[in-house]
């Protein structure tokens, strides 16, 4: 009976809320909250005249030790876990802050990659512009070629043409050419035979002149005869 007495004093002095909220500390309010209903429960086992019974609050302090050990158990539980996740937090967070430093560090060699980036870019576009300058310029060569190309079908075309009107002319050429020589024979025919009169109308003349003297000297003879004759 002792020992109940002791007992039942050791569980009503552990139970009241005070007690448990210093003991509890470190646990969250609500696993505390939850309990102490049961705490205060105590007080209605008392019956009208004030008076408890022992083995009914015996019965109803060891069930309420057991819900408070599951509540224990389950705060325990709790804990655990929310170490787990503070844990899995820190390791989370050193993740990020090393993820931190190496988009810092990637920030500041972008910081020190942008001038090089800006004078590429420069370059590029100078590289854009230059690109479309000789893409006009390829145009315009690409028409100029195109006009020559064109130009020299025509020239073609009139060379064709001029090399068979050569080779009419060339035609032409040899016909006269041989019509000349014939002609250049003639006329050296022609030549000679000029030369050939020459000569004899020569001749003749001298035969006439000749002929014309001796008839003079005949005339002159004859009249001399007849002033002869008649005298």
């Amino acid at each position: 009976m002792d020992n109940m007495s002791d007992f039942e004093t050791q569980e009503v002095s552990v139970m009241p809320p005070g007690s448990a909220s210093a003991f509890h500390a470190s646990e969250p309010s609500w696993a505390l909250t939850s309990t102490l209903p049961e705490i205060r429960g105590v007080e209605l086992l008392r019956d009208a005249s004030g008076t408890v019974d022992v083995g009914k609050t015996i019965r109803e302090m060891f069930l309420c030790i057991q819900n408070m050990e599951r509540q224990l158990h389950d705060v325990l539980s709790i804990n655990a876990s929310l170490e787990r996740d503070i844990k899995s937090s820190r390791e989370l967070i050193t993740n990020l802050r090393t993820e931190k430093q190496e988009l810092q560090m990637t920030i500041d060699s972008l910081n020190r990659e942008i001038p090089q980036k800006r004078e590429l870019q420069a370059q590029v576009e100078h590289l854009i512009e230059e690109r479309n300058s000789s893409q006009s310029y390829v145009r315009d060569m690409k028409n100029a070629s195109d006009k020559a190309k064109y130009e020299a079908q025509v020239y073609k075309g009139r060379v064709d043409e001029l090399k068979e009107e050569k080779a009419d002319l060339l035609r032409d050429i040899n016909y006269l050419e041989t019509k000349v020589s014939a002609a250049l024979r003639k006329i050296n025919a022609y030549a000679k035979e000029i030369n050939i009169l020459k000569g004899e109308r020569h001749i003749h003349r001298e035969r006439i002149a000749k002929l014309e003297k001796s008839y003079r000297d005949c005339t002159d003879e004859r009249e001399s005869l007849i002033n002869r004759t008649i005298g």
